[in-house]
């Protein structure tokens, strides 16, 4: 990829057209163990998926995308995590159901990864990694690859497998059936920024060519392009370990427009068994007593978390705002909740000014505390997001709620060194509430800003 020109208005532009043009582009290998009536020749490899109903398979993918519309290129950064549990496995296919989270950043404009979007599915896999998605899930989008032979391989045999690019655009969807021609290297070494792992080594490309027989306004009446990309896959465990891929597309419009994106993909691969509420409660407990924090939602020690959900909780983070400033938040000055997506913890010490993103000194002790229970989650992602009370106009609450999450991640990124590719943050303004806004007490709580240990 060439060098960029700093054109943050433009990019701005480019941006509208670049998600109107094709959805996230997700690679999703997943798994699925069966017995196999090809037994394993000497100096050859069966290679299947192997998964058991209840396991979570966990993707991390790291994207640099490129641009070039009307003479123009724009560089944009993606991260997508995608967690994948397995439902139930019968005749030689399993149930997936699971959710595919996307982040995205413009290096000229975004200081950080923001949370963009979170999409839902729920499709079958074969033992030879074949994809059947019902036609409402529009994740994932690139199906069945890669995809495996039927009986056993050797060092550079080679074999050919169909798969599936789903495109989403304002108009409507377009589904290309491709055949990716695969080949195994055999066993190699591979390593990504600080990891590293071995396995077999598979490569595979295709060509992928869609020429419209209509014209539907918001759809390319041309799309084609490449694919190539190399896995490194655990045969004993039946998951890849990390994969490498990059991609390109031409979109060709009515009116003679031509746009190209391309793809630079790194992923990684885990799998793991999904945890309860009350794992995640004991998760809870352990950064309470290192915080000293108050457990009031839900989480709180040796109890059934369903029957505190409507008690009284304790204040969050206080941003002084208006008539709301006589009243001190009470209580310690940390909060940690369960929610949906992990462990909350909430600050009522990360102060503010009146319409101020800048944090306070004391602010800035208390994130030196929390970095130290970040670390210790070394490979959990850590969302922050910022929230106000209903005051105030919806633009400018998500504006001064997004932009005090940032300082909160600049925090930690610059004074305390925690990595950013772990982190992304989002402004919700008053969007999710915690607590009833009728109330001084109420609002204070929902003044907040939230940084979550992800734990699904």
């Amino acid at each position: 990829m060439g060098k960029f020109s700093n054109q943050p208005s433009k990019s701005k532009i480019i941006n509208r057209r670049l998600r109107r043009i094709v959805s996230y582009v997700f690679i999703i290998s997943t798994l699925i163990g069966f017995t196999s009536t090809f037994p394993e020749e000497s100096g050859k490899v069966l290679f299947r998926w192997k998964l058991k109903p209840g396991e979570n398979v966990e993707l991390n993918e790291y994207h640099r995308v490129q641009l070039v519309s009307m003479g123009k290129k724009i560089r944009r950064e993606d991260k997508n995590r995608i967690l994948l549990q397995t439902l139930s496995c019968e005749n030689k296919e399993c149930t997936l159901e699971g959710f595919f989270d996307t982040y995205t950043r413009f290096p000229e404009v975004d200081p950080a990864f923001r949370k963009d979007k979170t999409f839902k599915s729920r499709f079958q896999i074969t033992d030879l990694g074949q994809y059947k998605v019902p036609q409402e899930y529009s994740m994932p989008n690139l199906r069945s690859l890669p995809s495996f032979s039927e009986k056993p391989i050797s060092i550079g045999e080679e074999w050919t497998q169909p798969a599936t690019e789903s495109f989403q655009f304002p108009g409507g969807r377009v589904m290309i059936t491709v055949f990716a021609k695969y080949k195994y290297h055999g066993v190699d070494e591979w390593e990504y920024q600080k990891l590293s792992g071995k396995g077999d080594r598979i490569e595979y490309n295709y060509n992928l060519y869609y020429d419209s027989q209509m014209n539907r306004t918001g759809v390319p009446f041309k799309i084609y392009g490449f694919a190539r990309g190399m896995v490194f896959f655990d045969r004993e465990l039946g998951i890849p370990q990390y994969k490498r891929v990059q991609l390109s597309y031409t979109f060709v419009y009515e009116n003679g427009m031509a746009q190209e994106m391309s793809f630079d993909i790194h992923g990684v691969y885990n799998k793991n068994v999904k945890l309860t509420d009350q794992d995640k409660d004991k998760f809870a407990e352990e950064i309470r007593k290192i915080l000293g924090g108050e457990l009031p939602t839900g989480i709180e020690p040796n109890s059934d978390s369903k029957k505190n959900l409507k008690k009284p909780k304790k204040e969050t983070i206080s941003w002084p705002e208006e008539e709301d400033n006589q009243a001190a938040p009470e209580g310690s000055p940390v909060e940690i909740r369960r929610t949906e997506e992990g462990i909350a913890i909430s600050l009522n010490s990360v102060l503010f000014d009146h319409n101020s993103s800048e944090l306070k000194q004391e602010a800035k002790l208390e994130l030196k505390r929390i970095a130290s229970v970040l670390k210790k989650y070394a490979d959990r992602e850590i969302r922050i997001s910022g929230h106000t009370d209903n005051s105030g106009g919806e633009e400018y609450n998500r504006k001064l709620s997004r932009e005090r999450a940032l300082s909160v991640l600049k925090e930690l990124r610059d004074e305390q060194g925690l990595e950013e590719k772990r982190m992304s943050y989002e402004g919700y303004g008053k969007s999710k509430p915690i607590a009833d806004n009728s109330t001084i007490q109420g609002r204070q709580k929902n003044r907040r800003v939230d940084i979550t240990i992800v734990m699904e």
